[in-house]
């Protein structure tokens, strides 16, 4: 039993993470971590106040990691390179978390993860502002953002559902080559 002076959220958040892992992001729940934790369901509220705001704990701290090595990634680079850039790195971080992908691609999860969405959007906001494609939000501007959410999100969707089945060299060209060709709609200054 995990004794509750060593427990802290992050071995909360670590643990419910893994849990997801393991089992699914479906099958997470309240009863099941503190049976993982050795703890009692009660105090697993210590820490989060639903399962909701779990997920949205744990949907947080993977925006925000995803965002520090983008933003590691992206010193220094700018333009049309910035936006592959951002891409391959956004794709990378979800496969490496495959189980936490659902929570940035799925609306209807990301809807109710009000803080993972706010991160998700200010960190979207913050890539194309850098690039001023929000500037003024124009028509133009805000079609151009959105075809490159949505080839990048579309993507990963079809990758991690197991739709794409080419080898991996393939679906790496394949994505390198779809970005590409929404980037190239994009006026950058």
């Amino acid at each position: 039993m995990v004794k509750r002076r060593t427990l802290t959220r992050e071995i909360v958040l670590d643990r419910a993470d893994q849990l997801i892992a393991e089992r699914g992001l479906d099958n997470l729940t309240i009863r099941a971590l503190a049976d993982a934790l050795e703890i009692r369901p009660q105090s697993v509220y210590n820490y989060a106040d639903s399962l909701t705001d779990l997920l949205d704990q744990v949907g947080l701290r993977f925006v925000n990691q995803l965002s520090e090595r983008l933003m590691r990634r992206l010193f220094g680079v700018g333009g049309k390179e910035a936006l592959m850039v951002f891409a391959q790195e956004f794709r990378k971080g979800c496969r490496h978390e495959k189980h936490l992908a659902p929570i940035l691609i799925n609306p209807n999860d990301l809807r109710q993860l009000k803080r993972t969405h706010q991160a998700l959007s200010d960190l979207y906001n913050q890539m194309f502002r850098s690039l001023h494609l929000l500037d003024g939000a124009d028509n133009h501007s805000l079609v151009e953002s959105t075809l490159y959410r949505s080839a990048l999100f579309g993507f990963i969707m079809q990758e991690l559902g197991g739709y794409l089945t080419l080898p991996q060299r393939k679906i790496d060209e394949r994505f390198q080559l779809m970005m590409q060709l929404a980037i190239d709609q994009i006026a950058v200054e």
